[in-house]
């Protein structure tokens, strides 16, 4: 059995990620040290991740200690990690996003490691036995634990998804399997679309973030962020406020990304003023915030379990 401290490094450094990304600035529309946005200050990011540590903790032992699935299901631990992580700050929704990631990658890495080796060939590997094990985990009850999670976090948005595969507010018990919800509502959320992707866009925001490791670590998160905020319509931003609007808020970001490429300083002063412009409207580009803080926690847990690989845990 792997030592308990090898699985806290793990489960810790998966956690950070939702800190890291919130700690990182100019991020144009998200939470920073300098200011909140939507009432979601910084410091419930840093609580959350804590709360989050200690529950990815308790699902790293199960994993570890049955080698395979989860006994209670992917569904109910989803909803255990997200209303852990909302408690300290008043239930606010911080970290749903993330939480639906991280407790695949979390169980991913659980099963690859389960066999005494703190080493993992590489994050590939990780991100596709995270998604094998979703779509051979499932449980029935998955879907009603998950539409649980969703309505705590009550999403001003919900209301669209009636009648779009599964019905979370009118029929919440009907047995659905996680990877059945994520087939039934990619097409409408960025999170479950990259889910059933297979992790693509972390893995490119991991390569940005990790590419010098450990230095520059925030500059490397807002260079993720907008890199892939060019790249991606954020479904947070079309539900709010339109389609139209994301599609605008994806060309600015384009436009700081070409400033980047070009090696001008620029693009810093262009990322602060969208950022205000942002905020005072009301536009939060939370999704992409959410996968560029997956990116950012697995890019701390693979260097982690790289430095200690070899040792006796």
């Amino acid at each position: 059995m792997l030592a308990n401290s090898f699985i806290e490094i793990i489960a810790s450094s998966l956690a950070s990620g939702l800190s890291i990304e919130a700690s990182s600035y100019p991020k144009p529309g998200n939470v920073s040290p300098l200011g909140g946005a939507k009432g979601l200050e910084h410091w419930f990011f840093l609580s959350a991740s804590t709360s989050i540590a200690i529950e990815l903790y308790k699902i790293l032992q199960e994993i570890v200690r049955t080698k395979g699935c989860l006994e209670r299901g992917l569904g109910e631990k989803i909803y255990r990690v997200y209303s852990a992580s909302s408690k300290p700050h008043g239930k606010g929704n911080v970290s749903l996003g993330f939480v639906l990631l991280v407790v695949p990658i979390a169980i991913g890495i659980g099963d690859l490691i389960g066999g005494n080796d703190p080493g993992v060939t590489g994050v590939e590997e990780v991100l596709e036995r995270s998604v094998d094990l979703i779509k051979i985990c499932g449980k029935p009850e998955d879907s009603a634990w998950v539409s649980r999670a969703i309505l705590e976090a009550s999403p001003s948005y919900i209301s669209i998804y009636q009648g779009q595969g599964y019905d979370i507010l009118g029929n919440p018990n009907k047995g659905r399997s996680f990877w059945g919800f994520v087939e039934d509502f990619r097409r409408h959320d960025l999170i479950l679309n990259e889910i059933w992707g297979g992790y693509k866009r972390v893995y490119r925001a991991y390569n940005i973030i990790c590419s010098n490791y450990p230095h520059n670590l925030y500059e490397g998160v807002v260079v993720a962020f907008i890199t892939i905020g060019s790249q991606t319509i954020d479904t947070l931003i079309a539900r709010k406020k339109g389609y139209k609007v994301a599609i605008k808020v994806r060309e600015e970001m384009g436009k700081i990304l070409s400033l980047l490429k070009q090696g001008s300083h620029l693009w810093r002063i262009y990322a602060e003023l969208l950022d205000k412009e942002l905020r005072a409207s009301q536009i939060n580009p939370g999704s992409i915030a959410d996968i560029v803080a997956m990116a950012a926690g697995l890019c701390v847990a693979m260097k982690a379990m790289e430095r200690i690989k070899g040792t006796n845990y």
